[in-house]
């Protein structure tokens, strides 16, 4: 019973906007959009996952000092029931930071691998007109699109400090199947394709070359049907020229990891390395 929780801090800064019916996450979020936000700076924070108590602060201290930017993000931990709490460590004055001035400085960097919590964005209100998610096209990647979206309005920043605690379990939106994942997936990549100028340079062609193809591996490590389905998957891949045989030359470990997973058809694999590279970084 949220409304009635939230009745409990009888603050009247705190309004309560209830739905008649559920509408998902990414529906919840377009409808956010809509609202007429007499703030400066909108957070949109999911219901499962914990903000470290100074996130609110610093990001709005960062956008304050920082008029051009329309919106920043910030990395994450990943955690479980027993840890949500616990944030760690780091000197609070003095975090670095990266700017992106266009989009496609940041698209780069999120086909770089960019890690950061969806929910650590703040942003500046005048970024979301006319801006919504797009499930129906994307999939559970409309997040990443949204944010590659409002980075051709101006630009961006990232703060490298773990500023949420991104919750791992089994019901998460991440772990469930979703209808149309694949074509999803199929349909990021275009958009990530679309967004570099004609014609591309070496680099811009290995790094996009070397995401499509650990991308697609990784994707599809997350609806696993069976082998001879993922042999189908990359054929259909290499057949929408997102693909080609001869780019598993840019195999990383993200996609040595799915290939691993897909083979014994258990997903805890890639957990797993996520929790060692985690512990030794």
């Amino acid at each position: 019973p949220v409304e009635e929780e939230v009745k409990k801090f009888k603050d009247p800064r705190i309004h309560f906007i209830g739905s008649a019916k559920n509408t998902g996450s990414t529906g919840n979020i377009n409808r956010i959009l809509q609202y007429p936000f007499e703030s400066e700076y909108v957070s949109i924070f999911h219901d499962d996952d914990v903000m470290h108590p100074k996130m609110l602060e610093l990001e709005t201290a960062f956008l304050d000092a920082h008029k051009d930017l329309l919106f920043v993000v910030s990395d994450l931990n990943r955690s479980t029931n027993g840890t949500m709490q616990s944030f760690s460590s780091f000197d609070k004055t003095n975090i670095s930071y990266t700017m992106y001035k266009n989009n496609l400085e940041f698209i780069k960097a999120q086909m770089s691998w960019l890690r950061y919590a969806f929910d650590s964005a703040m942003y500046r209100v005048k970024a979301f007109e006319n801006a919504r998610m797009k499930p129906e096209r994307f999939s559970d990647f409309a997040d990443m699109v949204f944010l590659a979206e409002i980075s051709k309005r101006g630009p961006c920043a990232f703060l490298n400090a773990p500023l949420v605690n991104y919750r791992v379990h089994d019901a998460q939106d991440s772990g469930l199947l979703k209808k149309d994942y694949a074509k999803g997936a199929y349909e990021t990549l275009s958009f990530f394709k679309e967004s570099f100028p004609a014609p591309l340079d070496k680099k811009d062609k290995k790094l996009l070359r070397a995401y499509s193809l650990n991308f697609l591996l990784r994707s599809y490590a997350n609806i696993n049907r069976g082998f001879p389905d993922f042999l189908r998957f990359l054929e259909n891949s290499r057949q929408q020229k997102l693909m080609r045989w001869r780019d598993f030359q840019y195999i990383d470990m993200r996609g040595a990891v799915s290939i691993i997973s897909i083979l014994f058809k258990n997903r805890k694999i890639i957990d797993t390395a996520r929790w060692l590279r985690n512990l030794f970084q």
